[in-house]
């Protein structure tokens, strides 16, 4: 019997640590920013996000798409950010989950924009990664060199995880360092 899990919370949140972590475990997983990477790269997409952010494509003969140039415009303008969550986010989510019931059995899914594009329903649970705000912050910025500006701009854009009702799901509170965010996942998952 199939069963998938998805595995969200807001940026900064633990997300991908918890995937790695399942992974290492012997876990199925399955992480949507590796398929909205590989998604990047096909010639369909580029050309459509080509159009619809000019300024971020690069190279003449070899055509790429630069995904900072993307988050700096979509995070600083709502329509531009819906326009890109509604042509990305289905065509990943139908990829996630194709890949998922091709695994078979149970499998853990990362999916950051989960409640966002209202897809819970399409997953057997929910576990939702929480974390202090700060720490969130904090992390972002090391990991992605950004300024504290910029990531609050990017947690502002995303679902608000701290006044929202979770109580439907299983929430893992990350709030210690890496061996107790393995300990609870590990627990969690038994």
């Amino acid at each position: 019997m199939n069963e998938i899990i998805a595995i969200t919370g807001g940026i900064g949140s633990g997300k991908s640590q918890v995937l790695a972590i399942l992974e290492s475990a012997g876990e199925k997983v399955i992480s949507c920013d590796r398929i909205t990477d590989e998604l990047y790269a096909t010639p369909k997409v580029k050309k459509i996000l080509g159009k619809m952010f000019p300024s971020s494509r690069e190279g003449f003969f070899k055509r790429r798409i630069n995904k900072r140039k993307i988050a700096v415009e979509v995070f600083a303008d709502d329509e531009k950010l819906r326009n890109l969550t509604n042509f990305l986010t289905p065509l990943i989510l139908q990829e996630s989950l194709i890949r998922a019931n091709r695994l078979g059995g149970r499998v853990f899914v990362e999916v950051p924009l989960l409640f966002e594009c209202n897809a819970q329903d399409e997953f057997d649970k929910v576990i939702v990664i929480c974390r202090d705000k700060e720490k969130r912050i904090s992390s972002v910025m090391a990991r992605s060199n950004l300024t504290r500006e910029q990531v609050l701009e990017r947690i502002s854009a995303q679902f608000d995880y701290d006044s929202a009702d979770l109580s439907k799901y299983t929430v893992l509170l990350n709030d210690g360092d890496l061996e107790n965010l393995t300990q609870k996942t590990l627990e969690l998952v038994k």
